[in-house]
């Protein structure tokens, strides 16, 4: 793929089929179609650089993450997929990832995007600086997604369920109106809606906060696509039969529109534009794309903070709900007749910062920049030197003398930390009581009371572990965490909140001074006051790397032995720990009695980290468990009647069978 500035200005036509995708703050848009990807300044709609596709892609889905808004491109092949994440102002390439499975990108909330392929979900999270993903543990592979607010809704076989991207667990499961095959779905903080196979016209409200909102809203024709906004109860729908535009108030404050666009005989695609307005981006093949205000509000030329790469301001998401639209027919603003666009540009040292690679997490792998993926080329309007290697080789025009520049954006400032606040508590009570020091008071075993302490040069991270946990046993003020590499390993394998870090501690130190387990009320304390996880209630329950019983709170046994490094007890571990490229079930063939031992050897260079290949027929939870924990590929063996369905491999001995299953094979 090949990204390189546009010399185009004013109103853009596309040549083939278009998709339109908006960004969430409604600043940019994109025009995709099969050979290349469009970027347009809203809502002047001129575009400013154009992204060529691989094509030997089967095809590409393109979303928005974030703010500033940073272009996601997946590219789907026969075997795998890339996901590329783009700074559109250039436009470069931030990073690049391979997924190990054909995959569908859904929907996109904030900085997360969710991709769906036949062998599950993941999470793909966008930063500055890399693009990482996260497996997603679901019991079946959805049938439609979109989003609502900050979550994703899913539409599974009978049941609509709630995902949060941070966590990545299931949050709620709402009831559906009726049995029925969904087909696209969606909503925002107050209301979800789905549309059916079965009634193709009609949309249907599953209320959030109920406000009396229309329960459905029928169409005169059956429903080709839809649209919305996950912080808008306004839908922007295209009709199948006509290709009419139909925007709807999920709220049933005004009764459905059909929009008139000037040059468009029969819309193609659409996209809901919510920010310094509200409106829709329509596009038709070979037609200018235009664009409609729903709010009343004139089209400001001008572009907005976000569009120079500011962050934004205070948007209101449900301005349309705030104002009140025109009812009837609405006409449309082809795009062709808009001012000239903001010119958008780089500062120099983000241009000439070569893209980094993220280091992915267990359950993909991580690729490098292939024949299949971006590289910057020269605008056609201007020829440039070379440039440096690392350096985008493309000329950035510059903005209007008026305005920051990107490079000036002043950066947010971080939330504190749990231990910041409890250091900020603790500075504010000193004046109060004397500070506790956690290891003069921890009582010492073998140490008779008022004796001298005696002096360890041999102490270890662990003596750190027991100093601290005896102070906060004996409520000392003082919440200084130890940092614990391998608690932040076990942290990261099981996919916890790193907020998590100090409960962990508190209770590998409650395992090093022979207790059975840590009272819920001191796990709520140093998590400030966080009885979900002290309760069993949170994501130390779910993943099971705490166990809940007698009123006390203990570490799993098979975590225990990962930080005691002792060896595992469902098989044995070769390779080194690390992040594993498995993303769903895969088979290797043995050779006659092979021992799992070598089939392993002979897998890890698939892989790219350990495998714990298993004893025996040991228990597939406790070897799975087991595995996750040391980071590492779980490997057992299969007999034909098993449900390969864990994400593990399963080695076979027949070849054929093998092939015969469908699933990827290793070796």
């Amino acid at each position: 793929m090949v990204a390189r500035s546009a010399s185009q200005a004013g109103g853009f036509t596309p040549v083939e089929l278009p998709r339109v995708a908006v960004a969430a703050d409604g600043t940019l848009a994109t025009i995709s179609e099969s050979s290349r990807v469009t970027i347009l300044e809203i809502p002047s709609g001129a575009a400013f650089a154009e992204i060529g596709v691989d094509p030997e892609a089967a095809a590409s889905e393109v979303a928005w993450l974030g703010t500033p808004p940073r272009l996601l491109v997946l590219s789907r092949y026969a075997a795998h997929s890339t996901a590329h994440l783009l700074d559109p102002y250039g436009p470069r390439t931030i990073a690049e990832i391979r997924l190990e499975s054909p995959m569908r990108l859904y929907a996109t909330v904030g900085a997360a995007g969710l991709v769906l392929g036949a062998l599950g979900a993941a999470v793909l999270v966008a930063s500055e600086t890399h693009l990482t993903p996260y497996q997603f543990p679901t019991r079946s592979v959805p049938v439609a997604a979109g989003a609502a607010a900050g979550q994703f809704v899913v539409a599974l076989s009978g049941s609509i369920e709630e995902w949060d991207p941070q966590s990545r667990i299931p949050k709620r499961r709402l009831r559906l109106p009726r049995a029925a095959a969904i087909t696209a779905v969606g909503g925002s903080e107050r209301v979800v809606w789905m549309t059916t196979q079965q009634e193709p016209a009609r949309i249907d409200v599953i209320p959030l906060v109920n406000r009396g909102q229309p329960k459905a809203h029928d169409l005169p024709e059956p429903i080709a696509s839809i649209t919305s906004h996950p912080r808008s109860d306004l839908i922007a729908c295209i009709g199948a039969e006509t290709g009419r535009l139909y925007v709807i108030d999920l709220d049933g404050r005004t009764r459905i529109r059909t929009i008139e666009l000037d040059g468009i005989d029969r819309t193609e695609s659409v996209g809901l534009v919510v920010g310094r307005m509200v409106g829709v981006l329509a596009a038709q093949t070979r037609r200018p794309v235009a664009l409609v205000a729903l709010d009343g509000r004139e089209l400001d030329s001008e572009p907005s903070g976000a569009a120079r790469g500011q962050p934004p301001g205070d948007r209101d998401g449900d301005a349309a709900a705030n104002a009140e639209p025109e009812t009837g027919s609405q006409p449309g603003i082809p795009l062709d007749r808009a001012p000239p666009p903001f010119e958008p540009a780089l500062s120099p040292a983000s241009a000439a910062a070569p893209p980094q690679s993220p280091s992915p997490p267990p359950g993909f792998a991580a690729a490098p920049a292939s024949s299949a993926g971006w590289s910057p080329a020269r605008s056609p309007a201007a020829p440039a030197a070379p440039a440096a290697p690392g350096t985008p080789a493309m000329p950035f025009r510059q903005p209007p003398p008026a305005g920051p520049s990107r490079s000036a954006t002043p950066a947010a400032r971080p939330a504190p930390s749990v231990s910041e606040r409890f250091s900020a508590w603790r500075d504010l009570v000193r004046h109060d009581k004397p500070r506790i020091d956690p290891v003069a008071s921890a009582p010492r075993i073998g140490r008779a009371a008022g004796g001298p302490a005696r002096s360890d040069a041999r102490a270890s991270w662990r003596d750190e572990v027991v100093a601290w946990s005896h102070a906060i046993f004996a409520g000392a003020i003082d919440y200084q965490v130890p940092a614990v590499p391998a608690i932040d390993a076990v942290i990261e394998r099981f996919d916890l909140a790193r907020a998590l870090h100090p409960a962990l501690v508190l209770l590998y130190g409650a395992h090093l001074c022979g207790e059975r387990g840590v009272a819920p009320v001191d796990v709520a304390r140093v998590l400030d006051r966080q009885w979900d996880e002290a309760l069993g209630r949170g994501e130390l329950a779910v993943r099971g790397v705490a166990q809940y019983a007698g009123s006390r709170v203990a570490l799993a046994p098979l975590v225990l032995r990962v930080l005691d490094e002792l060896p595992p007890l469902t098989g044995v571990v070769v390779g080194e720990p690390g992040p594993v490229a498995l993303l769903g079930p895969c088979v290797a063939v043995s050779e006659g009695d092979e021992p799992l031992i070598a089939v392993a050897e002979r897998c890890l260079a698939r892989i790219g980290g350990a495998i714990l290949a298993a004893h025996g027929e040991p228990d597939r939870a406790a070897l799975l468990f087991e595995a996750r924990a040391r980071g590492a590929a779980p490997m057992l063996r299969a007999a034909p009647e098993v449900a390969l369905i864990d994400v593990a491999i399963f080695v076979i001995r027949d070849a054929d069978l093998a092939d015969r299953l469908g699933l990827p094979r290793l070796a």
